[in-house]
């Protein structure tokens, strides 16, 4: 417990202020999808687009959920990744030989990080907006079940998306890469078998790793989940998550490290 303990301190000792987390990831991972929404909202209000639909609740974290997750997973795979690129993988495995350690505490401390970050985005969509919008945002309340969900969801996806990240990362130790699997896993894959008719390609999209966990954090589902509904669809998320990080985490334990 005390190497574990001082592994996590070590990632946020880590965290300086010239970071990219902060100045850069962090910002944009709140700006982009309250930008969004507020200029989506703004041109709705003054007639420039059609938003007579108004915003209802469980839409209205979208952004956080499809842009913020994916900017703040890229600190943790670019500090994963520049541990062997700069060679201060040597100087930790030196210190703690236990190698499963450092990949364990970066989850920790950048799944923590994306989480806070990706409630903090979600409380301003769902209780500042509909202050400044009222007309557009009227039916959006942080209080029901579908705000509450999105509260506690998002940040739930937001800390395995991490944890699917690192254990990408630590199977392709390569940050660009590892970066490029995922958004094309999402964007690319999840976005084809959309296009695929009939009931296979219904029974692709229900499977979607991504779309499963985007209806667990309390986005408004495209489709029946067939886990049971939106928790059955976030657990599902987490057992793909915890399946790559296991798989990433043995392959560091048991073989030379990336680059040796």
């Amino acid at each position: 417990m005390t190497a574990f303990v001082r592994s996590v301190r070590s990632e946020m000792a880590k965290l300086s202020w010239r970071s990219p987390l902060w100045y850069a990831l962090i910002p944009l991972a709140l700006i982009i999808p309250v930008g969004i929404n507020a200029s989506l909202a703004a041109a709705a209000q003054m007639n420039k687009i059609d938003g007579s639909g108004g915003m209802d609740t469980d839409n209205a974290a979208y952004w956080v959920i499809v842009f913020s997750t994916f900017i703040l997973m890229a600190g943790a795979v670019t500090s994963y990744c520049g541990e062997f690129k700069d060679k201060t993988a040597d100087i930790v495995y030196g210190i703690v030989p236990a190698r499963w350690l450092m990949p364990v505490a970066k989850l920790v401390v950048y799944g923590i990080v994306a989480a806070a970050t990706t409630f903090v985005a979600t409380l301003i969509n769902l209780a500042v907006l509909p202050k400044v919008f009222p007309e557009i945002w009227d039916r959006v309340d942080p209080l029901d079940p579908a705000g509450v969900r999105l509260l506690i969801g998002t940040p739930t996806l937001a800390f395995l998306v991490v944890m699917l990240a690192l254990g990408v990362s630590m199977l392709i130790p390569r940050p660009g890469v590892a970066i490029m699997v995922l958004l094309l896993w999402k964007w690319g894959v999840e976005t084809f078998v959309g296009f695929i008719p009939g009931d296979f390609g219904i029974f692709l999209q229900r499977i979607a790793l991504f779309k499963n966990g985007e209806m667990g954090a309390g986005q408004s589902p495209t489709f029946d989940s067939i886990f049971g509904g939106p928790n059955g669809s976030m657990v599902y998320f987490a057992a793909v998550a915890a399946v790559f990080f296991g798989i990433g985490v043995a392959r560091l334990t048991f073989r030379d490290l990336p680059g040796d």
